[in-house]
């Protein structure tokens, strides 16, 4: 983040970021039976949402918020 003070940063450390919808999104269309809706199947998205991500650097007494 930006700044642990900034609008998103405050947004993605509730889960309220932008990502955690459109997740909840596919995962409704997916359980639903529904045909997903092309921007999952565009390559960008695909490339977009998938990382590695390695939590040996995240401090194990890092404050929760609320």
């Amino acid at each position: 983040c930006g700044g642990s003070r900034s609008p998103p940063c405050r947004q993605v450390r509730a889960g309220q970021g932008p990502d955690r919808h459109l997740q909840a999104l596919r995962h409704e269309a997916i359980a639903g039976g529904e045909r997903l809706p092309e921007l999952f199947l565009d390559p960008g998205y695909a490339d977009a949402t998938h990382f590695r991500l390695c939590t040996v650097q995240v401090p194990p007494n890092t404050p929760k918020h609320p």
